[in-house]
């Protein structure tokens, strides 16, 4: 007699539940030992010619030095009567304008 009283949810449970078949894995397949000894393994070419990464290195310099700028700031006007207007500092505007140009260039270059 529960079994006829049984919720919508209890109905859609069960019907779902015997349809349901598990799916099979394929078989793995065997690994290719011999075939990989004999590729040849080469050099990976380099990412950069050497002037671009040291002008990489410079700019991730620079955007740390922007980062410790605002972190800064942001020390100074903690705590005080309008603390939350220090986003709107016009330095602090000019230094994320920075930042967002630096994290741009070295995306560029990576």
């Amino acid at each position: 007699m529960a079994a006829r009283f049984a919720t919508y949810a209890q109905r859609i449970k069960n019907k779902s539940g015997s349809a349901r078949k598990p799916t099979s894995r394929p078989a793995a397949k065997a690994p290719a030992v011999a075939a990989a000894k004999t590729v040849p393994v080469e050099a990976p070419p380099p990412a950069a010619p050497p002037t671009a990464s040291g002008e990489l290195q410079r700019l991730k310099d620079d955007l740390q030095r922007v980062n410790r700028e605002i972190s800064k700031i942001a020390r100074e006007t903690r705590g005080g009567p309008d603390a939350a207007r220090h986003s709107q500092l016009p330095e602090k505007q000019q230094l994320l304008g920075q930042k967002q140009d630096l994290e741009r260039k070295i995306r560029a270059l990576s």
